[in-house]
């Protein structure tokens, strides 16, 4: 008997698809369970196929190898994060809101499934291939702000690691504490500080912020 993922969350994505796109969704939801369970370095393929109910043939029907279904399941998320941001910032250009914004439904979403804060700052830490470009993404604001003048910085590559890294700490605290949402809107100051905002200004965006996630 198929022992599903307590999150079926991408099997529901792919109803209504092909048989192929719904297996795929079984061994991403697989791959995030054990990912969540035992991490990805000590996470076999045995345990992620045992666990979906099927072969390791048909594993490789749809993967290279385990790093590939990391990449999978990183871009999965990621894809899903993107879209319930672009949802919510579409009603404001000012960057530094846009970040607020972006940088609390994130780490809203991702609380509300529990393995995807665990695999997010896993695979950041895990490898190129498994690691979902949040430096990528934050460019896009860092780019945008510095056009606006809201920003005071560059938007080179050490700068955007530290704002990843920034990111992935604070999402990985509130994985850990739960109750405190307090830590969502210190990672967001901490950001808008890393690129030049004072602490008035910082203080002020969270506000106006607060009408598009609360």
């Amino acid at each position: 008997m198929r022992g599903f993922p307590l999150s079926r969350y991408f099997q529901d994505r792919s109803r209504g698809q092909n048989k192929r796109a719904r297996t795929r969704g079984v061994l991403i939801d697989s791959g995030l369970e054990i990912f969540g369970q035992k991490g990805i370095i000590n996470a076999r393929l045995d345990d992620i196929t045992k666990f979906a109910g099927l072969s390791n043939a048909t594993f490789y029907n749809h993967f290279q190898d385990k790093n590939d279904l990391v990449s999978a399941v990183a871009m999965a998320i990621g894809a899903e994060l993107v879209a319930a941001i672009d949802e919510q910032v579409v009603d404001t250009e000012n960057a530094a809101i846009r970040l607020v914004v972006s940088t609390n439904i994130a780490m809203r979403a991702a609380l509300q499934h529990e393995r995807w804060c665990h695999v997010i700052a896993a695979s950041f830490f895990y490898g190129p291939e498994g690691v979902i470009d949040v430096s990528g993404y934050l460019k896009i604001y860092v780019d945008t702000g510095i056009a606006q003048g809201v920003f005071k910085t560059t938007s080179d590559r050490f700068q955007l690691n530290q704002l990843a890294s920034v990111f992935i700490s604070g999402l990985g605290l509130v994985g850990l504490n739960k109750n405190n949402l307090s830590i969502v809107d210190r990672t967001s100051e901490n950001l808008l500080r890393l690129l030049g905002v004072t602490p008035v200004m910082a203080s002020a965006v969270l506000k106006k912020a607060q009408a598009f996630y609360r």
